[in-house]
């Protein structure tokens, strides 16, 4: 699939690429570099109007202990959530 650069730099995803993607207005995707390549990556924004601060701070006393970066890898804030109060509660 093919798209073009605006004179403002934005491009337009392609429909089959947003409908796969699940992308929507306002979704945030990361933009990289791997060599010659540029890589979009899906990103969830953890906003504190989403997620309560009590969530937020349970997210960060779990993360002061050291868990490896593989178990902390989620498909959604509400997974990440779900994970972080589990493991306030042990």
């Amino acid at each position: 699939m093919l798209t073009t650069v605006s004179s403002r730099h934005q491009i337009t995803i392609p429909k089959a690429i947003a409908v796969m993607f699940d992308l929507k207005k306002g979704d945030v995707l990361e933009v990289e570099r791997q060599d010659n390549k540029i890589i979009m990556i899906p990103k969830e924004v953890i906003l504190e109007e989403k997620y309560p601060v009590e969530d937020l701070e349970a997210a960060g006393k779990v993360l002061s202990k050291g868990i490896p970066e593989e178990e902390v890898r989620f498909k959604s804030g509400n997974d990440m959530v779900k994970f972080f109060k589990n493991k306030v509660k042990k």
